[in-house]
């Protein structure tokens, strides 16, 4: 994909919406109650927009500080049009992984990696989707070109070596009561350089695999 396809071209602003038209003739809607200080301004304060990112952002240096990605990011929008697709897919398919394609699969992937760690951490994405959806996780992150986030999850598995090479087979779900409190300190630690996102998983994802058209 070329990352000059989908910058912004234009901007409007109604009460209750931001339309983005891109340069590959889409138009992205995003509601304005998503974001909390453009809600409660003032409508004229809403117009005061800049673009950022070469075009991929926007900002509203009144309301917040600036961020190099902007308040609102294209890269977001288009990575949740392809998570949302994929997940729509797999819910048609009832839940069933193998009925869906493997791109598909790859996405639900990377949708279940960001929810669960950024949510309950390491310990609930394996728990809740074992050890076969954490190998696509990192088969993902290394199509789209992200090693350091494929990095941290290899270390935050490795924290478990120990379970794998014990005698009894232990549930995922059952390891944060087994955990050493130490090694309880080591996903922590892990946890917040995931959190940190030292790779723009968005864009690497979208320029991958492509908006959904």
């Amino acid at each position: 994909m070329n990352p000059q396809s989908n910058r912004i071209t234009g901007v409007r602003i109604d009460e209750q919406t931001i339309w983005l038209a891109l340069a590959d003739g889409r138009e992205l809607a995003e509601p304005i109650k998503r974001h909390i200080r453009l809600e409660s301004a003032a409508p004229d304060q809403r117009l005061h927009w800049v673009l950022t990112d070469e075009d991929h952002g926007l900002n509203w240096p009144a309301l917040w500080q600036p961020s190099p990605a902007g308040m609102v990011s294209i890269w977001d929008l288009d990575q949740d049009s392809l998570y949302n697709q994929a997940m729509g897919a797999l819910l048609a398919a009832k839940w069933d992984v193998t009925r869906i394609s493997p791109v598909q699969h790859e996405l639900v992937a990377l949708w279940r990696m960001e929810a669960d760690i950024n949510n309950g951490g390491f310990l609930q994405f394996l728990g809740n989707w074992g050890l076969a959806n954490h190998q696509l996780t990192l088969q993902a992150l290394q199509a789209i070109g992200a090693p350091i986030t494929r990095q941290c999850l290899q270390d935050m598995f490795a924290v478990l070596k120990r379970f794998e090479e014990g005698p009894e087979n232990v549930d995922y779900s059952d390891l944060p009561a087994l955990l050493t409190d130490a090694e309880h300190e080591q996903l922590q630690e892990l946890e917040e350089a995931f959190w940190d996102y030292p790779e723009p998983l968005n864009k690497l994802v979208v320029m991958h695999y492509g908006p959904v058209q």
